[in-house]
């Protein structure tokens, strides 16, 4: 099956490719240029997307100032005492020099004549891409693999690897996250699609149900999200008591 089936294939949920993939000899190969595929396209628009910005320094300096602005309307809207008050007052004050401040970073003179510099930055971003996707993608399926084994599941790891890369073609919608209104909710409608790629590959290689698959891929994460909350009390009882006893 070409690439490009199998890439729609994995944005309809289409079982039969999982199958397919899942029993394929070179299912990993083509799991993996489903990455390489959606990370040029994002690398790319994004890098082209950059340039345009740095081109235009002043452009980059309004948009630093606009999301300053927010913060300090964030921060004034929760401030409750007199001192917090003064601060933002300050900070507020202190807009042009935060303006000027990002000036003179932007033109801060480089190794390389600015517009190499530039062009190797984009190349980098583009090339990092597919790498970035990848390593995500191993880090989640080998966490969900380990509890899908935990949980009766009889797939090896080769083709959870293969029908894993599939959850990395709704990323393609990275792509317009340039655009500052679409960037949250891009982003989270690939990540939940790609959730569901997930699951519903997780039962297809392992013969789960639905129930089962779901599980397999919250399970570890859940425990991680879990210890990190318990270690974050503890690390605030800990400078509690640091703090009374001084």
């Amino acid at each position: 099956m070409p690439v490009i089936d199998t890439f729609n294939g994995a944005l309809t949920l289409n079982q039969r490719v999982f199958t397919e993939m899942r029993d394929a000899p070179d299912g990993v190969r083509r799991g993996f240029l489903i990455i390489l595929m959606v990370g040029l396209l994002v690398g790319a628009i994004q890098s082209a997307s950059a340039l345009i910005n740095v081109t235009d320094p002043e452009r980059i300096v309004q948009e630093v100032i606009l999301n300053y602005r927010q913060s300090l309307e964030q921060q004034q809207a929760t401030a409750n005492t007199p001192e917090q008050r003064e601060v933002i007052r300050l900070l507020q004050e202190s807009e042009d020099e935060v303006a000027q401040m990002v000036r003179d970073l932007i033109t801060i003179p480089t190794a390389l004549p600015r517009p190499v510099a530039l062009v190797l930055q984009a190349i980098g971003q583009t090339v990092s891409t597919p790498l970035t996707y990848l390593s995500g993608m191993l880090l989640a399926v080998t966490f969900t693999h380990l509890a899908a084994r935990q949980l009766g599941g009889q797939g090896g790891i080769r083709a959870m690897v293969a029908v894993g890369s599939l959850s990395v073609a709704p990323h393609a919608l990275d792509a317009l996250t340039f655009i500052p209104v679409l960037n949250f909710p891009l982003s989270m409608i690939a990540w939940g699609w790609g959730f569901i790629i997930l699951v519903s590959g997780t039962a297809v290689v392992h013969r789960l149900d639905s129930g089962k698959a779901t599980l397999a891929v919250l399970l570890y994460p859940s425990l991680l999200i879990v210890l990190g909350i318990l270690l974050g009390c503890v690390l605030g009882l800990l400078l509690v008591a640091l703090a009374a006893s001084v």
